[in-house]
């Protein structure tokens, strides 16, 4: 498992969803990604779609940390 910090907050993924991580770290801007992340931490999990159409779920752990994992 690997783990980055994205807009202040760690993210665990694996190597299947490094591209989650990108869509996420380099494609939105702040305020797209972290409405992604509040409503996460808001309802526990939040399903997005990258522009070639992945599909990924963040998930936000107990610890305050994100995971991302491929759907």
């Amino acid at each position: 498992m690997f783990s980055k910090n994205l807009r202040g907050y760690t993210v665990y993924y694996e190597k299947n969803a490094e591209k989650g991580i990108e869509h996420l770290a380099y494609v939105l801007n702040f305020d797209e990604s972290e409405s992604l992340f509040r409503a996460a931490k808001l309802e526990g999990k939040i399903e997005f779609e990258d522009r070639y159409g992945h599909n990924f779920t963040l998930i936000s752990n107990l610890d305050g940390t994100f995971k991302v994992v491929i759907r």
